[in-house]
């Protein structure tokens, strides 16, 4: 087997590894506007839009964590920092005493909405003046065409 075999494609890993430089620092800018004015982070917007397409009666902590992608730990103390600031609350599940669901305030799902759609904004103007650099002007299109075809959660 030759070695430019076991290498995989690098086309691959360069695109990976530009579009992973790329969502970086799309995440930050996102994630300075969301503390300014949301007083959220990105993280915990994940979540408050995970509860507001998730069932009615809650989701359980152990399922937020795999759809944000945080171990359970760090998503315990997120949902504990979602409570303190009263856009959350932890319910118990009447089957299981072990089960806790997580809910969406009336608070929480008002700030929910509006930090979305502040941050779909924000995302397509950084994305408009990403689409002109370089680096990135192909990923943004390949991302864009893929996200005109995909539907809304």
């Amino acid at each position: 087997m030759a070695a430019d075999d076991r290498a995989g494609r690098p086309e691959e890993f360069d695109l990976w590894r530009r579009m992973t430089l790329m969502v970086g620092q799309l995440n930050q800018s996102l994630e300075r506007m969301l503390a300014s004015e949301c007083q959220i982070s990105l993280p915990e917007l994940m979540v408050l839009i995970e509860l507001r397409y998730g069932h009615e009666r809650g989701t359980r902590v152990q399922e937020l964590s795999t759809a944000v992608g945080l171990d359970q730990s760090s998503m315990s103390r997120l949902v504990t920092r979602l409570e303190n600031k009263g856009l959350t609350a932890r319910v118990s599940c009447e089957h299981d005493r072990r089960g806790v669901y997580c809910t969406l305030t009336p608070a929480g799902t008002e700030r929910g909405e509006q930090a979305e759609a502040r941050c779909r904004e924000e995302l397509s103007g950084l994305l408009d003046a990403a689409s002109f650099d370089d680096r990135w002007a192909s990923l943004v299109a390949r991302f864009r065409h893929t996200a005109a075809g995909a539907a809304t959660p």
